[in-house]
């Protein structure tokens, strides 16, 4: 099983191969917000990523559209944990599983090593 920062590596070599095509950004939209907010992270800035992915991060941003990313996070979703709803904007969401978790139980699996809390399967949390 890769990790979602091979996953992420992969498809960004894919997009600067392809001229930066955005039919090589990530398919949907909970992935492209994924990929948007991992690169944003204050995990991902102690580690310092490339311009490159950070282009490639608002390029999978700006693929979701600003009406459509709005009414994702309007949208009201489920604690993994607990069950309690809460708008997406007020969630963390794993980036591997979609795991959602709301501010009492995002700390419940501790930290990566680069900061950004972790989620039951192990990968690490945004947003």
């Amino acid at each position: 099983m890769s990790t979602f920062k091979e996953g992420l590596n992969t498809a960004l070599t894919r997009w600067k191969e392809s001229g930066k095509s955005s039919t090589e950004l990530f398919a949907t939209d909970y992935e492209r917000m994924r990929v948007y907010l991992w690169v944003f992270s204050s995990g991902a800035k102690k580690e310092e990523v490339g311009e490159d992915l950070i282009e490639f991060g608002r390029a999978n941003r700006q693929a979701i559209g600003n009406e459509n990313y709005d009414r994702m996070l309007r949208k009201r979703e489920y604690c993994s944990l607990c069950g309690e709803t809460y708008k997406l904007e007020n969630l963390s969401i794993c980036v591997t599983c979609d795991n959602l978790f709301c501010y009492r139980c995002t700390g419940q699996y501790g930290a990566a090593p680069n900061g950004n809390r972790r989620c039951s399967c192990g990968e690490e949390l945004v947003g």
